[in-house]
């Protein structure tokens, strides 16, 4: 292979990677002391009705979840769609598909184009919220 083509193979890689990192970050929860994957644009939100606080989207508020009975921060667009591997409905982007995290062995729904981001204060490989 030429050293040209090999410099081409990692600019590609490179501009993959850079593309993941633009689509989260780690922010830190002062009301739960832990770093969390969320989305740049992410705003520390308190849910009234579970008395936490959490890391949504900026027009996030509490939307009710008739399946789980809770009260899940989203956008006014998301609705509920069942995971059958979890068994549980989630509140997600109309658009998500489900995933597979290979590095955390579970399914959730994420929104097109987004990848697990590793978390270096937990260890984790995650989606952001």
């Amino acid at each position: 292979m030429k050293a040209s083509r090999i410099v081409e193979i990692l600019v590609f890689l490179m501009g993959l990677a850079i593309t993941g990192m633009a689509c989260a970050e780690q922010k830190y929860n002062p009301h739960t002391g832990q770093w969390e994957t969320v989305a740049p644009d992410s705003e520390l939100k308190y849910n009234p009705h579970s008395g936490s606080w959490g890391f949504a989207a900026p027009d996030a508020s509490p939307q009710y979840n008739p399946h789980s009975g809770n009260w899940d921060m989203a956008p006014p667009n998301y609705q509920q769609k069942y995971n059958p591997h979890s068994g549980d409905w989630e509140t997600a982007h109309p658009d998500s598909q489900l995933q597979y995290n290979p590095n955390r062995g579970d399914w959730r729904y994420v929104p097109p184009g987004v990848t697990p981001q590793y978390n270096p204060h937990s260890g984790q490989w995650e989606y952001p919220r």
